[in-house]
């Protein structure tokens, strides 16, 4: 199976922060953590003024290019248990920095990650970033 273009959830936790003496501000905080747990996401601590959410689980054995471009942020998602799709994973990597493009790792909770050089299928999320133009 090749690389496809995924749907893959790479949101990060929320925190909700609300006035609980406005009735209001307290009702959109409390709709927007029902439309968040609808979406998969798992209720954290709530407490008086604050809801957390975490952000839902990734299947550990998918890959992920994060492609910044003319698109937005696409997604290139691969099985890491799949030795076709690692190489097509690498080669597509190869493809990026032929671009000009410049690689972060990071991990799925959005811990800050560092520049790469190279291509290694055992990093949970590969951020693309285009070279830009001077100026």
């Amino acid at each position: 199976m090749p690389l496809q273009m995924g749907d893959i959830s790479t949101h990060r936790d929320q925190i909700i922060l609300f006035d609980p003496t406005n009735p209001l501000e307290k009702q959109e905080a409390e709709n927007k953590a029902i439309k968040l747990l609808k979406a998969g996401f798992i209720l954290g601590e709530k407490t008086e003024g604050k809801i957390e959410i975490k952000h839902p689980k990734r299947d550990p054995n998918q890959g992920l290019f994060r492609v910044l471009s003319e698109n937005g942020d696409d997604h290139i998602v691969w099985d890491r248990r799949d030795p076709a799709q690692v190489r097509e994973a690498f080669a597509k990597f190869r493809e990026f920095q032929e671009r000009k493009y410049t690689a972060y790792a990071t991990t799925s909770d959005g811990k800050k990650g560092h520049k790469i050089e190279d291509f290694d299928p055992g990093l949970e999320e590969i951020i693309l970033i285009p070279d830009t133009m001077p100026g």
